[in-house]
């Protein structure tokens, strides 16, 4: 991913810890069907993480499933002009959380956050 935003000439996207906690915890949600697939609760996730880190400019989410490796799931994000826009939009923040359904499905989320220096 940031390969792909450098060769852009953006900057490259910081791991975040709090991040990391709400993608993992929505992954978690999708696989073991607690919420329906998709970005349901984004408004929520982006305000559990604003109160930790405080004032942020924005935020976006992308989300994937199926039996993909990493790199086919970033593929397939960068061939989708709303997911790609994601990835290269004005952020500065980022995290992916990774689940595993019952069936070997993998459960995808990333997401993305301004927050100014």
């Amino acid at each position: 991913m940031n390969q792909h935003r450098t060769g852009m000439g953006l900057a490259p996207l910081q791991w975040d810890k709090t991040i990391y906690t709400e993608a993992v915890e929505h992954s978690n949600d999708m696989a073991k069907h607690r919420v329906v697939f998709g970005h349901d609760g984004f408004d929520n996730r982006f305000n559990a993480i604003k109160s930790k880190l405080g004032y942020l400019r924005g935020g976006a989410e992308n989300v994937a499933l199926g039996h993909l490796d990493a790199q086919a799931v970033v593929n397939g994000w960068l061939h989708s002009p709303g997911h790609k826009k994601n990835i290269e939009g004005s952020y500065n923040l980022t995290a992916i959380g990774i689940a595993q359904s019952n069936d070997g499905n993998l459960y995808f989320t990333q997401i993305f956050i301004y927050k100014p220096n």
